[in-house]
C-alpha cells in the first residue's frame, strides 16, 4: 500500500500545477521505480503533456499510452484530462492488490485482457 500511496502522491503533484497540470499519459506499473527504502518514484516522462488550461475541460491529442492502462474515454475521443492518469492508477492499484498484470500476452488469447475485457 505504501507503493500505491507514493504513486498517488506523485500523480497528485503533477496534477496540482496551478493553471498547467501535467498529465503523465503512460502511468503503469513498469514506470514506477523503487528506491532502497521502497519509496515509489514515477519515471519515463516521454509521453507527458501539459493539461487543460483555465476553463478548458480537456486537451485534444493523438491517443498514446499502453494498452490496458489508457482510459476508454480517452481512447475513443482523444480528449486528454487528468482522469486519464486516475484511470491508469486504478489499473495499477488493482494489479498490486490482485498480483496479476492487466495485460499478459503469454496467456491464452481469451485471457490476455482479463482486467479490461
Amino acid at each position: 500500500m505504501k507503493i500505491a500511496l507514493d504513486a498517488a502522491k506523485g500523480l497528485a503533484f503533477l496534477h496540482s500545477f496551478e493553471g498547467h497540470p501535467i498529465i503523465f499519459r503512460d502511468f503503469k506499473s513498469s514506470n514506477l521505480l523503487l528506491d532502497a527504502n521502497f519509496n515509489a518514484k514515477i519515471s519515463d516522462f516521454g509521453l507527458a503533456k501539459e493539461g487543460p488550461v483555465g476553463a478548458q475541460s480537456h486537451v485534444s491529442t493523438l491517443v498514446k499510452g499502453t494498452t490496458g492502462y489508457a482510459a476508454p474515454e480517452y481512447c475513443q475521443s482523444g480528449h486528454l484530462a487528468t482522469y486519464c492518469d486516475t484511470y491508469a492508477f486504478g489499473v495499477v492499484l488493482l494489479e498490486l492488490l490482485i498480483g496479476r498484470r492487466a495485460v499478459n500476452m503469454r496467456l491464452p488469447y481469451d485471457e490476455v485482457y482479463w482486467l479490461i475485457g
